[in-house]
């Protein structure tokens, strides 16, 4: 690689080229015409394992093998942020809406806050009752 490239190929790239499908078809078209892998490989400064990848797209996927498809987990529907839009100003009925809306979900909130504090306080009554029922059975039993 060094004779046919010079000594900066063997440098370590900061950044990798990213190849377009009409440069991949170039080469792809070189190996098809009869050259080798790998005398093909070295004239462009990539693996010869990533041409021979290509050829192989080629051969299974034609063009539409070449063209760079997006990596990575699919997002999930619903998570990207929408773009805030400038909307025309409230109405005086939309604003009152808003208002109780507003504390109406304030008024729930404090409600759910409430029954939370609510079970709370069960579930440690049940367990002051339930731990003073085994001390008196252990009592009685003269385990202790």
């Amino acid at each position: 690689m060094e004779e046919a490239q010079g000594p900066e190929v063997l440098r370590p790239k900061r950044h990798h080229k990213l190849w377009t499908p009409e440069e991949k078809m170039e080469l792809v078209s070189r190996v098809l015409a009869g050259k080798s892998c790998k005398s093909t490989a070295l004239e462009a400064g990539i693996n010869k394992g990533m041409l021979y990848q290509w050829v192989q797209k080629y051969n299974i996927f034609g063009y539409n093998g070449l063209v760079r498809k997006n990596q990575g987990r699919k997002p999930k529907e619903g998570t990207k942020m929408k773009h805030k839009t400038q909307s025309a100003p409230l109405t005086e009925s939309e604003r009152e809406e808003l208002i109780r809306l507003r504390a109406e979900n304030e008024y729930i909130k404090t409600e759910i806050a409430v029954i939370k504090k609510e079970i709370a306080l069960r579930e440690e009554k049940n367990a002051a009752q339930l731990k003073a029922k085994k001390q008196r059975w252990y009592k009685t039993s003269g385990k202790i």
